[in-house]
């Protein structure tokens, strides 16, 4: 018997007629990381159209980055450099030593372009201000994160126009903790909420600071101690968040009480948002494959995976391929990805002799 036909009569008893899965258990917020740029192929980092997308995605919260020019503007860029996320309007590359602090702002407005897949979405960089400007107006929470080595002269500038853009302690500093130890102890700020990671301080530091959410890193914190760290932060009353763009990163988080996920490449939870286009009902995992093909490539949307298992096999979904992690009792894992000029595959592989789905729900959505 082939492993195809085999699959097909593992799956057969998985779900009752109609069922569709569960939406998720909790309330959560996802923060777009950048914006919704998928890496700088849907959209620039930080643009516009970043901001506008994560928001068509349902995102109900973005971070952004602060740099600054040769003449003191404070714009919207991650990287101390101009080579990753620009190319001149031209294409043509920009040199790797391209410092953005050496270039003034208007050359950099006017000389550069953000880089994404299509020309459309390559644009302009904005002000820090036209970046939260856009948030607000797109009612996104928005992060802010000072880099490491940040000049004095860049907190008060920063802290005004954000006071300006939203009103005081209605956005979240977020970043290397040099920054909220400037914020709260050499400035005396107590009213601005801070985001401090962990893994770059001490839990007592971070929680000393008070008005914090504890980050929490899924990647570099081993299982145990990770669980150990989110659990021992919503006993004290911290809001928490980890991120997170593949299978076993998310699939730790889904298991621990997170109340922020930060992402470049996962879909937020479903709530409504978008036009479903498939949504699972059958008994036959080769016509649920099938359709997902079927659905046809989308300029831009989402897959979202549902499953309950025992046994272990590899998926994919969408543009990742991920191993079940082996399991004798009924385990449950989600995963969700946006889809940007693809289609949004799904598939079931190398089932171990065991395997057996006892339920499972995949939703494609167009945003």
């Amino acid at each position: 018997m082939s492993k195809n036909k085999l699959l097909t009569l593992l799956l057969l008893p998985w779900i009752a007629a109609g069922c569709t899965g569960t939406e998720e258990d909790a309330v959560r917020h996802f923060i777009a990381h950048r914006g919704a740029t998928m890496r700088c192929t849907l959209a620039g980092e930080n643009s516009r159209e970043a901001v506008r997308l994560a928001a068509r995605a349902g995102f109900d919260c973005i971070e952004t980055d602060v740099r600054w020019t040769s003449d003191s503007v404070l714009v919207a860029v991650h990287d101390a450099t101009l080579a990753r996320t620009f190319t001149y309007n031209d294409g043509r590359p920009v040199p790797k030593e391209t410092a953005v602090s050496d270039v003034s702002y208007a050359e950099l407005r006017d000389s550069f372009l953000l880089k994404a897949a299509r020309p459309e979405y390559r644009t302009r960089v904005l002000t820090l201000e036209e970046f939260c400007t856009e948030c607000r107006d797109c009612g996104l929470r928005t992060f802010i994160e000072p880099k490491k080595v940040t000049p004095e002269w860049v907190y008060p500038q920063l802290i005004a126009i954000a006071d300006r853009v939203f009103g005081r302690g209605n956005y979240v500093v977020t970043s290397n903790n040099d920054a909220n130890d400037r914020i709260r102890l050499e400035m005396g700020i107590r009213d601005i909420p801070l985001m401090g990671i962990l893994y770059q301080s001490t839990y007592e530091h971070i929680a000393s600071l008070g008005n914090t959410i504890m980050a929490v890193s899924a990647a570099r914190f081993g299982k145990e101690a990770y669980f150990a760290h989110v659990s021992r932060a919503k006993a004290d009353g911290f809001e928490t968040e980890s991120h997170a763009d593949d299978f076993e990163h998310f699939d730790r988080i889904n298991h621990a009480d997170i109340d922020y996920v930060s992402t470049d490449l996962l879909a937020p939870d479903y709530t409504g948002q978008g036009e479903t286009i498939y949504r699972s009902r059958g008994r036959d995992a080769a016509k649920i494959a099938a359709a997902s093909a079927a659905s046809g490539k989308m300029e831009f949307g989402a897959i979202y995976l549902d499953l309950e298992w025992c046994g272990s096999a590899t998926v994919t979904l969408a543009g990742q391929t991920f191993t079940l992690p082996e399991t004798e009792s009924p385990r449950r894992a989600r995963h969700q990805l946006l889809v940007f000029d693809a289609i949004p595959v799904f598939g079931i592989a190398s089932p171990s002799e065991d395997f057996r789905i006892k339920r499972i729900s995949l939703r494609i959505v167009r945003f």
